[in-house]
């Protein structure tokens, strides 16, 4: 997979798993612009984990406030 194939799963799968009607871009606040709790953002987080195939641990989560650092986490542990 590309990088770009990359982040448009990442972002098809956090407007599936939220089930928002909204646009979803890498700027997309996942907290302020869907209004995810935590514990919503941790569904996301499995859905991405199931996807990909990867474990994404709680510490790499821990600056992640929009679309697009979920989707640059996803890559960076894809890489290793």
């Amino acid at each position: 997979m590309t990088i770009e194939e990359v982040k448009k799963e990442v972002i098809e799968i956090i407007k599936e798993s939220t089930e928002t009607e909204q646009e979803v871009t890498e700027e997309t606040n996942l907290f302020a612009d869907l209004g995810l709790a935590s514990v919503e953002v941790v569904v996301v987080v499995g859905d991405l984990e199931e996807a990909f195939g990867i474990d994404i641990p709680a510490s790499r989560l821990r600056d992640v406030r929009t679309a697009g650092n979920l989707c640059d986490t996803v890559i960076e542990i894809l890489k290793e």
